[in-house]
């Protein structure tokens, strides 16, 4: 059943995968590489530079459709993969360190896989949260995989480890499994899998929608369990620059949804949240530790900030609530952390946000695709109006982007109006996304994981009584 695909896959020639994801990377990646003699590149100089370039009229066509096109291509066509020249330092802040004996274990398990083109690892099997006992058994470590061509991942892989899959995922084939890898949020999960004495849980997705959903947060599934620290053990320059975007959006969003004054560590938890806004297994007693967030950020607030201080102080706005900090004596980060508010090690420091309507609207304005528009379609509604962009006619009438989104950010229910919104996007590639758990792992698999949730569950419940 799946040795046409295997077949095909290797004697075709396989061409980069156009979508406008793709299309928006490359151009992000001319800007950076014309730059690469700079120190640091201005995500948000990255993002409009590119932005007022992007003009691809593939948005409209599935992942699925693309990949399916790619393998109707002619034997002997190539398109090549250009090369990607970044900044020596471009993106060093998405390199959470790790132990090194458990990089060692993570680099292994990975090299156990063929044709994955990015991974990482996450998780409290890679990094302590609160609320695990430990002296109990070491968690499962998981995994997502990105790859240029699910088909050809998943029919090399039944070959090489078929009791990943369920049996009727074996019987049907390589074809069948992409097919429901594409509905919800694009991932195909195996759990509960043996490598090498270590179970883990992955996470196939391809490269497409990977990059879609870090720059326009289509569902948010991937892209949101990036905004919390990971361990990259297979670097991609095309989606670390797309990554770039996506951290730098979820400060954006964390800064809209809080007052002006907060504590470091309440960031750092809104942004964490941006996520479990609307999964349906946060509703569920039992189907995740209504904890999870504070239980992920407590213990790695040193993470957090190595992953956004250099973002959050690009971006501007934030500062510290009582004034400058004193850094005498200090050195490196914990100068910068300092300087900044973020000193204390708890994270109970006091920052202050700049709230004016000018910088409130450019937020709004640079927030991601598919929430952005969710935005637009409330408010055109609610102002009976229309929103005037950049090269519309000019005898069209309405409002100006940044007059829109002035406007927009006066409302008194706007981080109402957002929450909704992520909830929207969030909501539904999620259920499905749990739904297709009994076809991707199989009843038994999924018992097995469903208890042990509820099992941790609890445990939260028990401790925090």
């Amino acid at each position: 059943m799946f040795l046409r695909p295997v077949t095909r896959a290797i004697l075709a020639p396989l061409p980069i995968q156009r979508g406008a994801n793709y299309g928006f990377v490359r151009l992000l990646q001319q800007e950076a590489s014309s730059s690469k003699s700079e120190p640091h590149i201005s995500t948000s100089a990255l993002e409009e530079a590119a932005a007022e370039r992007v003009k691809d009229p593939s948005k409209s066509i599935s992942s699925l459709q693309r990949q399916r096109a790619h393998f109707s291509q002619p034997l002997g066509r190539r398109s090549e993969v250009p090369a990607v020249h970044l900044p020596k330092k471009f993106g060093r802040d998405q390199e959470v360190a790790v132990a090194d004996e458990t990089r060692k274990l993570l680099e292994q398990i990975v090299s156990r896989f063929r044709n994955v083109r990015w991974a990482v690892a996450y998780g409290s099997g890679v990094f302590g949260q609160d609320g695990y006992d430990p002296n109990a058994p070491k968690p499962m470590i998981d995994f997502i995989f990105a790859t240029s061509y699910p088909s050809h991942f998943h029919a090399v892989n039944l070959q090489h480890n078929p009791s990943h899959y369920p049996a009727l995922a074996r019987w049907l084939g390589s074809d069948y499994i992409t097919k429901v890898q594409e509905w919800g949020a694009g991932l195909w999960y195996a759990t509960m899998v043996d490598v090498d004495g270590q179970l883990i849980k992955y996470g196939v997705i391809s490269t497409d929608a990977l990059c879609e959903d870090m720059m326009d947060w289509s569902t948010l599934y991937v892209a949101g369990r990036m905004h919390k620290p990971v361990r990259i053990i297979r670097p991609d320059a095309r989606i670390l620059l797309a990554n770039q975007i996506n951290l730098v959006s979820a400060l954006r969003v964390a800064l809209l949804m809080l007052p002006e004054e907060f504590t470091e560590v309440e960031l750092w938890e809104q942004v964490a949240g941006i996520s479990y806004a609307g999964d349906p297994r946060m509703a569920i007693p039992g189907a995740e530790n209504p904890e999870k967030v504070k239980n992920i950020v407590r213990p790695q607030i040193h993470r957090f900030r190595g992953l956004y201080f250099k973002l959050l102080r690009e971006i501007k706005g934030v500062s510290p609530a009582s004034g400058a900090m004193d850094t005498a004596g200090l050195s490196g980060d914990e100068a910068v952390w300092t300087a900044m508010g973020l000193g204390k090690s708890d994270g109970s420091g006091r920052l202050r946000q700049n709230v004016e309507p000018e910088y409130r609207a450019q937020l709004l304005k640079k927030l991601p695709r598919n929430l952005k528009k969710g935005l637009e379609r409330v408010f055109t509604q609610r102002f009976e109006t229309k929103l005037i962009r950049p090269g519309d006619p000019p005898t069209e009438k309405g409002l100006e982007e940044i007059q829109f989104w002035r406007k927009a950010n006066a409302e008194s229910d706007l981080r109402k109006v957002l929450d909704q919104e992520l909830r929207a996007i969030i909501k539904g590639p999620a259920t499905t996304q749990s739904l297709k758990g009994l076809l991707t792992a199989g009843l038994r698999k999924s018992l097995r994981y469903a208890a042990a949730k509820v099992g941790k569950w609890w445990k939260s419940k028990a401790k925090k009584a």
